[in-house]
């Protein structure tokens, strides 16, 4: 007989299948087999790995092989919903193989095979925990199996399972629902969230690539010299020290070149979590890459793989600023050549961007590429990163087996929200234990995402996390600028009125200056404000509400302002904070995250103009009609009274001091309770709620 796992419809409107059931599921099998990362750090041996792996991939379908979903499929009759479902006998063949070897492999093993068509939940919402619905599951299951005996031994030799009638029998429900909650108090570790979702996610990305007859992207060796070629390099041996830099761009290539020269480091391949601490304008985007890329060679060399770069990003602005340094400059004669592939994912992703013969290519193929990050270098946003990282939706995860074996760039960290980064800093630090990741987090002000997480997590797990800086002398480097300093202005609570009359008393149509706000809102009604106004020098908006293409002409045109000596106001929101390379005389920014704040000051005097030397970037403090800051709606209680507390008191901060602003913003956290969401995010990952 045949049997199918899909079906389409023909020029008759009529069903037929459209692919064998048995060549779906040894595809599936083996896609998730070449996927397969062999330097992941679990318990389990790489054997164990693979055969439970293969289970999964062959038992996820094995209710597809019932005349009830075959009738449904190709709507040959009608079936009851119940029936037709296929996923749980299939699971529960795999549990009981596994099930006197390793319980706990028998139930994330099932939990993965019942879960695959949708959300995650709760393992303790599987319907062991229910003895209401116990009849209606066995009474299912007996059914399937009667149908399923009708041709067992076919199944057999489709998926080569000889002992298939060992294991197809209904579960001791009692047994598993003892050991379950057995397992769940005394065994729990996070360890089984990254093991879980790293098979949960092989599992889903090769079934839905099958599927969508999506092709499978194998990755390619990058020449490590791009970078070099793009900008030459410099020796460090010729370089002067930072003290005796007379520019900035004698900065830049000093920077670049300390970085470069940890490669040296015979073991640095043993490094897993990096910093890269520098000024904003020092070209950290260049510097980061041409070390990923270096460091993939190596990777290459000495470990046979080769690592997908994944950089992260906050905002759609920098995505698309980074993926046309990327793609249109560092590696433009590759991509037409077909010698790397780049993906930008992110809101706004471009399907058809740097592909050839895109008319005959399929939509839902070019889908299914983007989603599963089928390519060399991934460019996204912070919340495809980390939603898939920390996650329990389908659609996300069949990504998530990526970071095996990576290495993850994440620029601009100190956008993240100040609660949230002790879960981030743990999970990212188990993502390199566990998945073999090697990530290298990119800021100009470093906020203490590890340093909470030890603290307020991985302390208690027992775990000790331990950063590698690529730029050793960020400190001396910190301390050759000059260009802006900070003026709080916090003290008094401003409306949109109030806001115009302090603009008015510290700006001249001799300025150019850049207004940011927390948000739209408040941009627009102070844009609206300061446009009806008309002083004479040109007023622009800028925000997320803009389509990317308006924002870019936008950009442009006040980059041509700039270059005309003109002297233009940008009001905007977060979004100008990080990779807008335009350079304003002074700012105002409403209060948030102080190491948001001097990203702000990084588009002041940003190329270090002697005669804009300590520009000022005004802080102040807008409020609602409640008095409700913006700050505190946007970026929580926790993060406002913390920048509040660290720049009260305070007249004026010069750059060279900004480094000990942030330290004072991270130092003396109010309590632990303000981080509970943290914590309690972190243990529900533990017990796979």
């Amino acid at each position: 007989m045949e049997f199918y796992s899909h079906a389409r419809v023909d020029e008759n409107q009529q069903k037929e299948g459209s692919k064998k059931l048995k060549t779906h599921l040894l595809r599936v099998n083996e896609i998730a087999a070449q996927n397969f990362y062999p330097g992941v750090h679990f318990q389990l041996s790489e054997k164990q790995l693979y055969q439970l792996l293969e289970d999964i991939c062959k038992f996820h379908d094995l209710g597809k092989y019932t005349s009830y979903f075959q009738n449904y499929l190709l709507d040959r009759e009608k079936v009851s919903p119940d029936m037709k479902k296929h996923s749980r006998i299939g699971a529960y063949c795999l549990a009981n193989k596994h099930a006197d070897e390793q319980f706990k492999l028998a139930l994330l093993g099932y939990f993965c095979v019942v879960s695959h068509h949708g959300n995650l939940k709760n393992i303790r919402e599987t319907e062991f925990f229910g003895e209401t619905g116990k009849e209606i599951y066995e009474k299912r299951f007996n059914d399937q199996k009667a149908d399923l005996n009708t041709k067992l031994e076919q199944i057999k030799n489709d998926l080569e399972i000889p002992d298939l009638h060992a294991w197809l029998h209904f579960p001791d429900y009692r047994c598993f629902r003892k050991t379950i909650k057995k397992i769940l108090r005394q065994e729990s570790t996070i360890e089984d969230y990254y093991f879980f979702n790293y098979l949960f996610s092989l599992l889903t990305e090769a079934d839905k690539l099958d599927a969508s007859e999506t092709p499978l992207y194998q990755k390619q060796a990058i020449d490590d010299k791009a970078v070099d070629q793009y900008i030459p390099s410099v020796n460090l041996n010729k370089l002067p020290s930072p003290e005796q830099a007379e520019n900035q761009n004698e900065l830049r290539n000093l920077a670049r070149a300390t970085v470069m020269e940890n490669l040296n480091d015979p073991a640095i391949l043993d490094h897993r979590l990096f910093t890269l601490t520098a000024p904003t304008g020092i070209g950290k985007t260049l510097t980061s890459l041409d070390f990923a890329l270096k460091l993939k060679a190596k990777i290459r060399q000495q470990q046979d793989h080769e690592a997908q770069i994944i950089y992260g990003l906050p905002f759609i602005n920098i995505i698309e600023q980074a993926f046309n340094i990327y793609a249109n400059q560092v590696f433009s004669d590759d991509i037409e050549n077909e010698n790397i592939k780049i993906l930008a994912h992110y809101q706004y992703a471009d399907l058809f961007g740097n592909e050839k013969d895109d008319e005959q290519s399929k939509y839902q193929q070019k889908l299914m590429q983007l989603d599963t990050w089928q390519s060399d270098i991934v460019i996204t946003s912070f919340v495809q990163f980390f939603e898939t990282l920390i996650s329990n939706r389908n659609k996300l995860l069949k990504k998530f087996h990526h970071f095996a074996g990576s290495i993850i760039i994440l620029d601009e960290v100190q956008t993240l929200k100040l609660d949230l980064m002790p879960l981030i800093g743990a999970s990212l630090y188990y993502l390199a234990k566990f998945l073999d990741a090697r990530i290298i987090m990119m800021t100009a002000t470093q906020p203490k995402i590890f340093d909470l997480a030890q603290q307020l997590i991985l302390e208690e797990e027992g775990e000790k996390a331990e950063t590698h800086e690529l730029l050793h002398n960020h400190n001396k480097i910190f301390k050759k600028f000059e260009r802006t300093q900070i003026i709080p202005l916090i003290d008094r609570e401003l409306e949109n009125d109030d806001f115009s009359d302090m603009f008015q008393n510290h700006w001249n149509e001799k300025k150019s200056c850049l207004i940011v706000c927390n948000t739209v809102q408040r941009s627009l009604n102070v844009y609206g404000k300061l446009e009806s106004m008309n002083f004479g020098n040109p007023v622009y908006y800028l925000s997320t509400n803009i389509i990317p293409v308006k924002r870019e002409s936008i950009i442009q045109a006040i980059r041509n302002d700039l270059s005309d000596h003109k002297k233009p106001v940008l009001v905007t929101t977060q979004v100008v904070e990080a990779g807008v390379d335009l350079d304003f005389d002074m700012g105002f920014r409403d209060i948030g995250p102080v190491d948001s704040i001097v990203q702000v000051a990084g588009r002041i005097n940003r190329e270090n103009n002697e005669k804009r030397k300590n520009s000022p970037l005004y802080v102040i403090r807008f409020v609602d009609e409640k008095n409700t800051a913006d700050a505190a709606k946007v970026y929580g209680d926790l993060t406002y009274h913390q920048a509040m507390y660290a720049l009260g008191g305070k007249n004026k901060i010069f750059e060279k001091d900004y480094k000990s602003l942030v330290e004072k913003y991270f130092s003396e956290l109010s309590s632990r309770k303000a981080f509970d969401l943290s914590r309690n995010i972190f243990d529900s990952m533990k017990t796979l709620k």
